[in-house]
């Protein structure tokens, strides 16, 4: 892209040191750890040879055999077991007046304000969402609707939201919708898609509902599985079946989004 090779290796490795002040690390030089690495070329950037603390750890294309980091007991309880919700039934998403929806922009992370609904309509798009919160048993749920998902059956659920990463859910009924969040909470955490009161597809995420210590390709061939069963219930080509949805609850992106509490206008800062 044009920038001197030299100039952008210092951004990643001796300013961002210095920056976080990680002071024996980020440079070649006395007193520092000897972490680096040799490269083919500025062009390729191949990396040829890996040096921890000194020692050569990756040569000609092979990775030498290393102690694996040891967590202690409790921290890895702690971070299998984040979820402190109640087993919900359908009752649970019950509405009893209009509320806001969200507007799904294909390709953005933004909302548009589409007005009120009081019910499902899967002719016009118009589908139930919802967040439990999951970490200190509070039964909060904030329940909206959302346009522009597509979904025409089933429910779709992850424990992936940001930032506060409580179970958000989009369906079309309130028994699907209840199953697939439950189904999250025994698990520990995921992405999930229900049908018909069955999971079609499941991605474990047991670590904090956010990461998996399952094998990369196990997790990625779950994920691509799972996506092709919420495309297959009618979730709209144009965006992520999961990363779009585990937006919709982040409360600084305009226009609405919803929270534990329900519909939150961003602009205004005001529950709709």
């Amino acid at each position: 892209m044009g920038a001197d090779p030299i100039l952008a290796i210092k951004v990643a490795s001796t300013n961002a040191a210095r920056y976080f002040r990680l002071n024996n690390r980020g440079a070649i030089a006395l007193g520092y750890l000897a972490d680096f690495v040799i490269i083919d070329s500025f062009e390729e950037f191949t990396v040829e040879q890996v040096y921890k603390k000194g020692k050569l750890m990756y040569s000609g294309g092979k990775l030498k055999d290393f102690r694996a980091p040891t967590v202690d007991e409790f921290l890895t309880e702690r971070a299998h077991s984040t979820f402190k919700v109640d087993r919900l039934k359908p009752e649970a998403f019950k509405i009893d007046r209009p509320r806001g929806v969200l507007g799904m922009v294909p390709g953005e992370l933004m909302t548009t304000d589409e007005g009120y609904a009081t019910g499902i309509n899967t002719d016009e798009d118009i589908l139930k969402i919802a967040v439990v919160e999951r970490h200190n048993y509070t039964g909060h749920i904030g329940i909206g609707y959302i346009k522009g998902y597509g979904l025409k059956s089933g429910a779709v659920a992850t424990s992936i939201s940001h930032d506060s990463h409580n179970i958000i859910v989009v369906g079309t009924n309130d028994e699907d919708m209840a199953a697939a969040v439950n189904h999250i909470a025994e698990n520990g955490g995921g992405i999930t898609v229900f049908d018909g009161g069955k999971c079609i597809g499941d991605v474990k995420l047991g670590i904090a509902g956010l990461m998996s210590d399952d094998p990369l390709i196990d997790v990625n061939r779950n994920l691509e599985d799972a996506k092709v069963r919420a495309f297959e219930l009618g979730v709209s080509k144009l965006i992520d079946p999961f990363m779009t949805l585990s937006f919709m609850s982040l409360p600084v992106i305009p226009k609405l989004r919803l929270t534990t509490r329900g519909v939150f206008d961003v602009e205004s800062q005001s529950y709709v």
